[in-house]
């Protein structure tokens, strides 16, 4: 991340606290997100016997926070009272909010799958309106306002904005193409940079002292992070901080250089593997050697080993009485050198192949470091 041009935000943020944090009941005081999220989670409750009733004083605690002028939350209430959906609404929520263990490609097919009921139950009961539509911004502040230290708010311009300003060039997509783990990725970005600001940090706590409402605590800042990518658009924290559009064509860029470096980071893990195991295999080999076994040659018979000078084995065949040389690794793993020893199937079973392949390896690895080398940055 750019960072002059965030901790440009954060001075902003800070010295402009007090303004868009009034004490209530003036305005506008943005604290209001962590009341509201600490309220929503004790009025929601997927057991309760009159879920249309929960539903809609759950619904009231959320504020301007998911209903707009579409009312996205107050359909599924109104479908829930009006239209005897409660039930099937009630599913819905217990679909979305179950167990996913941090797996965030399982959490956009739950996201996904929530739409679709939503779609289905407006199909059903007011095909022709414009009103109630969820969408993907609605669904992941039903996460968010649920478990708030796990999910993540989404206003797409004002998300945007900011990765431009820090330097954030993926591209999580709208609607339909959202890419989940892009868009978590950037706010960890984000929560990784708040918590090394002492300062910002201090002014933040600041918003739980002498408050009357109930706030949620937001361990883990969530809640922070977006208040900062919405505060900075509204109240222009952007003052300061050189802004640049970034064109489709540098993000298209970016994201090629983004999977070609994911691509390189793999293969080199893969080589890597590779490493390892023969580096394990030619101690495995040493080991059986310095035992004492005894050497048998495909075509030169039982022999005994006089020395092992890395990389060579000397070997000494009585019957021709010549002392040979050889690759310790290319002669067991391609056969030519059998040990006498209880152990050696398994061994050559386990490690044949990549001793065989040593040099191979030894270029499949500089390839890889190259290659990684050139895209590394990317991955920051």
């Amino acid at each position: 991340m750019n960072q002059k041009n965030l901790n440009l935000i954060f001075e902003n943020y800070i010295s402009r606290f007090e303004r868009f944090n009034k004490p209530a009941p003036a305005e506008p005081n943005e604290s209001y997100k962590w009341a509201a999220v600490q309220n929503f989670r004790q009025a929601f409750d997927l057991d309760a016997p009159d879920f249309a009733s929960m539903l809609k004083r759950a619904c009231g605690t959320t504020k301007n926070i998911i209903d707009s002028y579409t009312q996205p939350f107050g359909g599924l209430v109104v479908m829930a009272e009006k239209n005897g959906e409660a039930e099937t609404i009630r599913q819905m929520f217990r679909k979305l909010y179950a167990n996913d263990n941090g797996d965030l490609a399982l959490r956009q097919q739950k996201i996904t799958a929530f739409l679709s009921s939503c779609d289905a139950l407006l199909e059903k009961h007011y095909p022709s309106s414009f009103l109630y539509k969820n969408d993907q911004r609605s669904a992941m502040a039903y996460l968010w306002f649920y478990d708030p230290d796990h999910n993540y708010l989404c206003k797409a311009t004002e998300a945007r904005y900011l990765a431009d300003a820090v330097g954030f060039y993926e591209e999580w997509g709208t609607y339909a193409d959202f890419r989940l783990d892009v868009y978590y990725r950037f706010c960890d970005a984000l929560v990784d940079e708040i918590r090394k600001n002492p300062a910002l940090i201090a002014v933040h706590q600041s918003r739980f002292e002498g408050h009357e409402a109930e706030m949620h605590p937001d361990s883990q800042l969530h809640i922070l992070a977006f208040d900062i990518i919405y505060c900075a658009r509204t109240y222009g924290l952007y003052t300061g901080v050189e802004l640049q559009t970034t064109s489709s064509e540098v993000r298209r860029l970016y994201q090629q250089r983004r999977e070609k470096a994911k691509e390189a980071a793999q293969r080199l893990a893969a080589v890597e593997e590779k490493e390892t195991l023969l580096q394990e295999g030619i101690a495995a080999a040493k080991a059986m050697l310095q035992s004492g076994a005894a050497i048998r040659h495909r075509m030169f018979g039982t022999g005994s080993l006089e020395q092992v000078d890395d990389p060579w084995l000397l070997v000494h065949f009585p019957e021709s009485d010549a002392t040979k040389k050889f690759v310790l690794t290319s002669a067991l793993g391609g056969g030519f050198l059998t040990l006498d020893t209880p152990e050696f199937p398994a061994f050559a079973k386990r490690y044949g192949e990549v001793l065989k392949q040593e040099k191979e390896i030894s270029d499949q690895m500089s390839r890889a470091k190259a290659e990684y080398e050139l895209y590394a940055a990317y991955l920051d």
